[in-house]
């Protein structure tokens, strides 16, 4: 139960820098402004770095939850697909920053940046739905008050 209750509180960490440091990427190279890349890069790693703790403790609430309507394991299921996949564009991200200054690079960078905005938005939006819309934090198993 303790699990299910945090990952909730837990993830808008890494959201909020993953989604700013995304935004300061894109604002800063459309204005040359160095500092502000170097902020976005800033959020962007830590968000990064946060990510396995955040997902670490998500799987362990998956332990309580008990999930049986089809809709909800649904959604359960494309939650988990986008953060897995936030991770993955994120770290190819932090990954390509080796070779910046080519422009094939630069291409890709921004390409990762939208995409990885893309699934940051996605996994909001269904562990939201699992919130709001199923109550899932309250739906665990073997749970005495």
């Amino acid at each position: 139960m303790f699990f299910a209750k945090m990952h909730p509180l837990l993830v808008h960490f890494p959201m909020a820098l993953l989604f700013s440091g995304t935004i300061f990427q894109l604002f800063g190279a459309a204005n040359k402004e160095e500092t502000i890349l170097v902020a976005g890069d800033f959020n962007i790693r830590i968000g990064l770095w946060t990510i396995p703790i955040v997902m670490a403790v998500g799987g362990m609430s998956l332990l309580d939850v008990q999930v049986e309507d089809t809709l909800a394991k649904d959604f359960l299921y494309s939650h988990i697909l986008y953060a897995f996949l936030a991770l993955i564009v994120f770290t190819c991200w932090v990954g390509l920053q080796k070779f910046k200054r080519k422009i094939w690079v630069d291409i890709i960078h921004y390409l990762l940046l939208l995409a990885g905005m893309t699934t940051i938005v996605m996994t909001g939006f269904y562990g939201g739905e699992l919130v709001h819309r199923f109550g899932l934090p309250n739906r665990v198993m073997n749970y005495i008050p």
